[in-house]
């Protein structure tokens, strides 16, 4: 039996200190969602990454931040350097040192160049083997475009694959991005949810449910939720126990 009901993310990631995010076609968009509830809860937070994030005020250096120069405002990102606009990434003794800060180190462990869907290559994504939850992130604006378009890498899932630039993406081929080489890669135990993001630009309304519901069954990952970051609206799709 399926069960599907309004929710909201920020409900469940706040009993835990190191969150990660990895994926696609949303990632930042719902760390600044997260960080904005958090802030709204009096957390201290703290936005960060393992690979680079376009700089956004306000932000700090690592270096300022060990110096002892206090953050000044809540939420801050924090970079080990500023590169062509990006916050550079922290290694995982520089996060770990966040953590005795903020009540909340939210990191983006992945990049997709803007991209809705993303095949890592070997050294990605970089998680923290100390995240306490993980989100996986994908945009559904991928869904019927062209892999070559839409796909961050794509010619290293031809490669794979043998799939063409010019294929399009059926929901079919979309579920086939959650495996363990591909979106679910170096997830290993930890908890996570799937985050199917972008559900405002599909015409096709019950589209993502059926791929919710089949990422489940396929998985076994408990919980998918179907969003639109830019309406903040989130549905999470669970299937129930007889």
């Amino acid at each position: 039996m399926w069960h599907i009901q309004k929710t909201d993310p920020a409900r469940s990631v706040f009993d835990a200190k190191y969150i990660t995010f990895v994926g696609a076609g949303g990632k930042s968009s719902l760390i600044e969602y997260l960080a904005g509830q958090a802030d709204k809860r009096n957390k201290k937070t703290v936005i960060t990454t393992t690979t680079k994030i376009y700089m956004q005020d306000p932000y700090m250096l690592f270096r300022e931040y060990a110096s002892g120069e206090p953050p000044l405002v809540n939420p801050i990102r924090i970079g080990k350097t500023l590169e062509n606009g990006k916050l550079t990434a922290l290694d995982f003794d520089d996060i770990l040192e966040l953590g005795k800060t903020f009540d909340a180190v939210f990191i983006e462990a992945d990049g997709a160049k803007g991209k809705p869907l993303k095949y890592p290559a070997r050294h990605e994504p970089v998680i923290p083997p100390f995240s306490e939850m993980v989100f996986i992130i994908a945009g559904l604006d991928s869904l019927f475009g062209h892999i070559d378009d839409k796909v961050f890498r794509w010619e290293l899932l031809k490669n794979e694959k043998g799939l063409a630039g010019n294929e399009v993406i059926s929901p079919e081929l979309f579920k086939h991005f959650f495996t363990e080489e591909i979106l679910l890669k170096d997830i290993e135990q930890k908890p996570c949810t799937i985050v199917l993001n972008k559900y405002d630009t599909l015409i096709q309304r019950e589209t993502p449910f059926e791929i919710a519901r089949s990422i489940i069954e396929k998985t076994g990952i408990e919980k998918v939720i179907v969003s639109s970051l830019t309406f903040q609206i989130f549905y999470e799709i669970r299937q129930l126990s007889l």
